[in-house]
């Protein structure tokens, strides 16, 4: 199989879906990593623009750990607008040439702005990337793709529909998340969050909910039909 997560900022995706992904990885599925904001603003001290290199360097050396490809449509933190069409024209052919057979995204009642955005700019790209008269470099997609939203650690409602036992890859999840070393610091200062705790606990939280050591949640998207099998591993 071939997945495309998609996230709003450099370390999203590790925190919501990695141990997942890594199990798709290890059993021989391709995975892409997509941050739609380079993270330029996600520092008290570090300048917008050197900041913008270094978190781009650590998405794509977290996206190494597990095996999967990073890349970014490097928009602006704070400045994501999904109805943008330049935006809109970028993840469509992002989209078209990943060619996934599943999405993992934002909850679209997330708790940040641009996480919610990312939510809205996929599901969007997504309807464009089967229209014919949108053109781009990739064909457009002929099958339907499977959207997932992942978890959030930031707070916020979030009942699962589908449970991914991750206590074989927890720890490639957190060395991937520690990677992210400007944005395990800067939360740690600003907020007084201690990051990789605060993703163990919620593993954890979700295992205790199945029944494994650790495991990550997540919500199959309501805009398309329900499954009949599953596709998580």
């Amino acid at each position: 199989m071939v997945l495309l997560a998609i996230g709003a900022h450099p370390d999203d995706v590790e925190i919501g879906a990695f141990g997942t992904l890594a199990r798709f990885v290890n059993r021989g599925d391709k995975v892409v990593i997509c941050s739609v904001t380079n993270g330029n603003l996600g520092h008290a001290s570090i300048e917008p623009n050197k900041l913008r290199v270094k978190r781009m360097a650590e998405g794509a050396t977290a996206a190494k750990v597990i095996g999967a490809t990073f890349c970014t449509l490097d928009v602006n933190d704070t400045f994501l607008d999904s109805k943008d069409p330049a935006t809109r024209l970028k993840m469509t052919e992002l989209i078209r040439s990943v060619r996934p057979q599943i999405i993992i995204t934002h909850d679209r009642d997330d708790y940040h702005d641009d996480h919610i955005e990312t939510n809205r700019l996929v599901h969007h790209s997504l309807l464009q990337a089967g229209l014919s008269h949108v053109a781009t470099g990739p064909p457009p997609l002929e099958e339907p793709v499977i959207v997932y939203y992942m978890d959030k650690v930031g707070g916020g409602a979030f009942l699962p529909t589908d449970y991914v036992d991750i206590t074989e890859t927890f720890e490639s999840k957190e060395r991937s998340l520690a990677c992210h070393a400007s944005q395990c610091e800067y939360l740690m200062e600003h907020d007084g969050l201690n990051l990789l705790y605060a993703v163990q606990v919620l593993a954890e939280y979700r295992g205790l909910q199945c029944g494994v050591r650790y495991a990550e949640a997540f919500k199959l998207s309501d805009r398309h039909p329900n499954l009949s099998m599953r596709v998580l591993p």
